[in-house]
């Protein structure tokens, strides 16, 4: 009896352990399935006043074409890049634009606390088992948001959602509004036969007084799209790939020394973006940069 309760305890394991590997990597697949190239509908909708006399802004929709790209993928670790042509004209312009970068079992975060500063969080071994976190980056590759949480694959559909999560003002807003100063989301991510979808469920919040102004709700879908040429994101990609790979290893220095992370708004009349897009330029026209330069760039900003 004791030895058949000892080969019923080792069969168990051995099929939880097939179990947890299984789902290990049909979650590697959901997140390498978001690369490609995309035709992007980007909708956003405040929906509920939170505070009496408000009033609903008109809901924001664009369009857009994007390249994701895989830009490091190891076991444990994938990050993958968004690359945004912009018609500016008769001209499609080259954007670099928001980053992924996914963890498995990643028990440090950071949590934005709002005026350019994130601070870390360490996660319990119980609750970070089995979760992957989603360090979403900004155009420079410095910290924007992340959270963690589970994929689930059911039937047909394989979905990850995040833990609530505060934010910066999103790129549509920071240079227009100022009645609130953190975006509380949760984020939603699925794969679908034509491509996936970011869902968003925000609350804007007016932290110092502790109070929201309203619900917002966002889908941006992803479907694939070949019918454009993309070959100018590629070469633009190709120009400045190790740059960018210089500058996100600067900033992941950063986040693993630094408990509080923050930056300055500007240096020398400059922002943290166009100094860093200035850096990226030079480097695209086949200039040299200074050595350091991209090490000075971010210390300088930090603080």
């Amino acid at each position: 009896m004791i030895v058949l309760t000892g080969v019923l305890a080792l069969g168990l394991v051995a099929t939880s352990k097939a179990a947890e590997a299984n789902s290990f990597e049909k979650d590697r697949k959901a997140i390498l399935a978001m690369s490609g190239k995309f035709d992007v509908e980007f909708t956003f909708k405040e929906t509920v006043p939170l505070v009496a006399g408000y009033e609903l802004k008109e809901p924001y929709r664009a369009d857009a074409l994007e390249i994701v790209k895989v830009v490091e993928d190891h076991e444990n670790l994938i990050v993958l890049q968004h690359i945004l042509l912009a018609e500016v004209g008769p001209v499609m312009q080259v954007v670099k634009h928001w980053g992924q970068v996914w963890k498995y079992e990643d028990p440090v975060m950071v949590e934005y606390q709002g005026d350019r500063t994130w601070k870390k969080r360490t996660l319990a071994a119980s609750e970070i088992k089995g979760t992957w976190t989603q360090l979403v980056t900004q155009v420079d590759d410095s910290p924007r948001y992340e959270s963690w949480g589970k994929w689930t694959h059911e039937g047909n559909r394989s979905a990850w959602t995040s833990q609530d999560t505060s934010r910066p003002l999103p790129r549509r807003e920071y240079t227009k509004r100022s009645d609130y100063d953190i975006l509380r989301a949760v984020n939603r991510h699925v794969i679908t036969p034509e491509g996936w979808v970011h869902e968003q469920e925000n609350r804007k919040w007016i932290k110092a007084e502790n109070r929201f102004l309203c619900h917002e709700t966002g889908l941006n879908i992803y479907r694939r799209y070949d019918q454009e040429d993309f070959s100018k994101a590629e070469k633009y990609w190709e120009a400045t790939k190790d740059f960018w790979q210089e500058v996100r290893t600067e900033w992941r220095q950063v986040l693993r020394e630094d408990e509080t992370i923050s930056y300055k708004k500007e240096v020398e009349g400059s922002s943290l973006i166009r100094s860093t897009f200035s850096m990226a330029q030079k480097v695209q026209k086949g200039e040299a940069l200074e050595k350091d330069a991209v090490r000075n760039l971010v210390e300088g900003f930090t603080e």
